[in-house]
């Protein structure tokens, strides 16, 4: 009877086709959704772009708002600055002559700016300096001015006066709207000494931080003093001096009212109605962000006003978008739900797969685990054999170094001629050889720690190669190397080249005993995590039947040796955490290849650095 693997049947598919039907009635009702939803997310995202949008003009009202009261702080510091520099001395043409320089100075720092002129009163009213220089103003009195009878009968040290606007009549700035910001000057006992005063052209200086002040194509900025209730930059961008009712009670009522409601200087947000000027006959709505501006004791209002028909227009744009992205996801809904039918009707397929590659995967996994455990049982019978052999080098080598010792002792009592002497020379060289396999017994028992360092085997190898040249010309083999440059391990450099040096020894040894060509191939290259040395000789090859012995201790194919080189060379690569392998068949070539990790198992070093 023959067997067959369990799987998912698709012959009588009533539950697939179930499934199917009620993923498509589930798509239908998520697009019905979708388009019942889209009315609804259209009118609150309206809502939310106007108040992004009026949040972003109250963003930047706040930012010019900064930026004007900066100015007027700079002005405060200069006025400040002047003042302290006659405050204590008489305010007198003859103190003002000695620190025109300084004046000028002051002045100059002001040469961006919107400042006309720097002057110095004396506590009568006169001008004694003026920068620019002008004969004119020098000298003449100013004690009638709003600013002077303020400074002499109200302000004290440290206040700063502003004035309502004026318009210059004479010069080169004539026409232009101008602020007055003067500050008295105290000596010590607060006694009046005169006044330092700045003229700024508030047409200048509305131009740079007011005009230029723009959001989209049609939203600009305006500028009123709440505590004067007159407007300096009004909606249309003109600068002016006229009163909130002559400029907005008529045409801005909205705005009006929120004008006068605007005493507690707290920033918002709001709206309100105008008359285009282009179609007088069409109410527009406009999006307002207004900001405070505190300049001593007077409160300006900053706003940054767009039409509300520009940022229906941004809408509309966004609400294109927003259109295509509902196609968007109508048609994921629908890709998703056809998908989602061919993925049940490929699942048993994929299924049946799936679990043919998880038993390959198994069964990589049991020969991997099955490679190891023969590592670990080779692991093992080595250092069984170590200890069994160290144990047996110590008991064979005392009584030996006897023998010889007496041996030599009658040789030279008795002096044997002839066929004696031959026996004794006999005896002697065979007591040497014994004891260099008692040697070899005790290197192979007793493991040398690990000395670990970054080291670049392919210049071993090229080292080991160059101590055979000789050899190689002597026994006409030809070698061909294929190493990569950068062939880097930690290991420890010594153990590593004596392994690459038996290896190569016996592949000599394999090819002199053979006819034909005589190959010496050596490959190196660095995996995924491990480098791999391919040692390959075009010698006789090994019979299958000795193949799985010739790592065993004592196991030996030659005339003379004593059978550990190949045992103490696994050993060294087992203790390095590598593998050493053979793959020959009888009569071809044979191929070593010795693996050793990138980074050592740090876990076997002991303090010293030493792996033990």
């Amino acid at each position: 009877m023959q067997n067959r693997q369990p799987g998912i049947s698709i012959a009588k598919p009533f539950w697939l086709w179930s499934a199917i039907v009620l993923l498509i009635m589930v798509g239908t009702l998520a697009l019905v959704s979708i388009l019942k939803a889209t009315d609804a997310v259209r009118a609150e995202a309206q809502e939310k772009f106007f108040e992004q949008y009026n949040l972003q003009q109250l963003l930047l009202a706040e930012q010019a708002a900064h930026s004007v009261e900066q100015t007027f702080h700079s002005f405060h510091r200069i006025l400040s600055l002047v003042s302290g520099l006659f405050e204590n001395q008489t305010s007198t043409p003859e103190r003002a002559l000695l620190l025109d320089n300084s004046l000028v100075r002051i002045y100059q720092g002001l040469s961006d700016s919107s400042v006309i002129d720097l002057v110095v009163f004396d506590n009568a009213g006169t001008v004694i300096s003026i920068v620019p220089y002008d004969s004119y103003t020098l000298g003449r009195n100013y004690a009638w001015r709003n600013y002077f009878r303020w400074a002499k009968n109200i302000g004290r040290r440290g206040q700063m006066y502003l004035s309502p606007f004026m318009q210059l009549e004479g010069g080169q700035n004539r026409g232009d709207k101008a602020l007055i910001v003067a500050q008295g000057i105290y000596d010590s006992d607060e006694r009046f000494q005169g006044v330092a005063m700045l003229t700024v052209n508030f047409d200048k200086l509305a131009e740079k931080q007011i005009l230029s002040v723009r959001i989209g194509e049609q939203g600009f900025a305006w500028l009123v003093d709440v505590s004067e209730q007159t407007v300096l930059v009004d909606p249309l961008g003109k600068v002016t001096d006229r009163k909130f009712k002559e400029t907005f009670f008529q045409r801005w009522p909205k705005l009006y009212a929120l004008l006068r409601s605007f005493s507690n200087g707290e920033p918002g947000m709001s709206d309100y109605e105008y008359i285009d000027p282009v179609k007088t006959e069409l109410p527009v709505r406009k999006l307002v962000g207004y900001h405070p501006i505190k300049i001593e004791n007077n409160l300006w209002m900053l706003g940054v006003a767009t039409p509300a028909r520009e940022v229906d227009a941004l809408f509309s744009s966004f609400l294109h978008q927003q259109e295509r992205y509902t196609n968007t996801m109508v048609f994921v809904v629908l890709f998703v739900t056809l998908l989602l039918c061919a993925l049940l009707l490929a699942w048993n397929h994929h299924l049946s797969r799936q679990v043919s590659g998880h038993s390959k995967d198994l069964e990589e996994t049991r020969s991997r685990l099955e490679s190891t455990f023969d590592e670990l049982l080779a692991a093992k019978k080595l250092a069984a054999v170590g200890h069994l052999a160290l144990g047996l080098a110590h008991e064979i080598r005392n009584p030996l170094t006897a023998i010889r010792m007496n041996i030599q002792m009658i040789r030279k009592r008795y002096q044997p001629q002839t066929e004696l002497q031959e026996n004794f020379a006999i005896v002697e060289d065979e007591m040497l050889r014994l004891n260099r396999l008692v040697n070899d017994v005790m290197d192979f028992a007793r493991t040398r720690p690990l000395r670990l360092e970054s080291t670049s085997v392919a210049a071993i190898i090229r080292r080991v190669l160059q101590l055979f040249e000789q050899r190689f010309e002597e026994a006409g083999i030809r070698v061909d190397v294929e190493l990569e440059t950068s062939l880097t391990a930690v290991c420890d450099p010594e153990q590593i080249e004596q392994v690459i040096l038996n290896l190569t020894s016996n592949a000599i040894e394999a090819m002199e005993n053979c006819s034909g060509p005589r190959l010496l191939t050596l490959i190196g290259e660095t995996l995924e995590n491990c480098i791999s040395i391919q040692v390959i000789d075009s010698g006789c090859g090994i019979r299958p039947e000795l193949r799985d012995q010739i790592f065993d201790p004592f196991f030996t194919t030659k005339s003379a040796g004593g059978g550990l080189g190949l045992s103490t060379l696994q050993g060294i690569v087992l203790h390095h955490q590598g593998s050493i392998s053979v793959d020959t068949t009888s009569g071809e070539n044979t191929r070593f290849t010795l693996q050793l990790p990138l980074e050592a198992q740090r876990h076997y070093i002991d303090g010293f650095g030493e792996m033990s």
